[in-house]
């Protein structure tokens, strides 16, 4: 009896190892077959990531020109050339420079020019990239600014629109010297004017000027926030790792 048992038990012992052992192959199948769908849907995501990263580097590689600047402080690219305008003017000819030395201003708005190629030629490069996917596009943001010195004749008349029309003007300087910047496919320009806000913006030395001569200084500085900003912001949409979209581009590739 005790052989007979023996015999029983490495037959059922050797089917129960061999079924153990089909599941475990189904079950590494399925999920070899699961984990090959969802690497695809990571390398997508990367490979999105990967076009966002060059978006952001290509934007900037314009620090590494004279004109333009990251500020950390503010988390923007900024445009570096001062420019100041005389009180209550918004024209490009009518900076602070043009009354006092005609050359300099000049070079002024030379630079001027010179920024607004360098962004024309960025995004349009940008543009061009065959890494750069249809759902990536640029924001130009031109901001105006003026100072705290009091100009509040009336609703048409003060500082908020001052600043806006500052922006307005440099955009029709730009378009007069044939830089349209509205004009680029995937870019939208927006005009704006942040009056007497907005950063980064100058602090002057004297808050509380009582004096004339403290009053003259706190002017002169204050007066070099009567000028304008330059914001480059790439806008990333929708970033779509599903199914379809993976069997789609695998289809394109087939």
């Amino acid at each position: 009896m005790d052989g007979k048992k023996n015999n029983s038990f490495w037959p059922s012992y050797v089917d129960i190892m061999t079924t153990l052992f089909a599941i475990t192959l189904i079950l590494f199948a399925v999920s070899f077959s699961r984990f090959k769908i969802k690497e695809k849907q990571l390398q997508l995501l990367v490979n999105e990531y990967e076009d966002i990263i060059n978006v952001y580097s290509t934007v900037g590689s314009i620090d590494s020109t004279k004109y333009f600047g990251y500020n950390e402080q503010y988390l923007k690219h900024l445009f570096t050339v001062d420019v100041e305008y005389q009180q209550k003017e918004y024209q490009i000819d009518k900076l602070k420079l043009d009354l006092i030395d005609q050359e300099k201003a000049s070079n002024k708005r030379d630079s001027i020019l010179e920024a607004g190629r360098i962004i024309k030629k960025t995004i349009m490069s940008l543009e061009a990239s065959d890494s750069i996917k249809n759902n990536i596009k640029f924001l130009v943001v031109i901001e105006g600014q003026s100072s705290r010195v009091r100009y509040d004749t009336d609703d048409y008349h003060n500082n908020y629109t001052l600043s806006y029309l500052r922006a307005q003007f440099l955009n029709k300087f730009w378009k007069d010297n044939g830089i349209d910047i509205s004009s680029i496919p995937r870019c939208e320009l927006i005009i704006s004017g942040s009056g007497e806000d907005g950063v980064p913006r100058v602090s002057p030395s004297i808050l509380n000027p009582i004096t004339s001569e403290e009053r003259e200084q706190w002017i002169a500085e204050e007066s070099k926030n009567q000028r304008f900003l330059i914001h480059i912001v790439p806008v990333i949409g929708n970033i779509d790792v599903t199914k379809e979209k993976i069997d789609k581009i695998q289809g394109k590739r087939k």
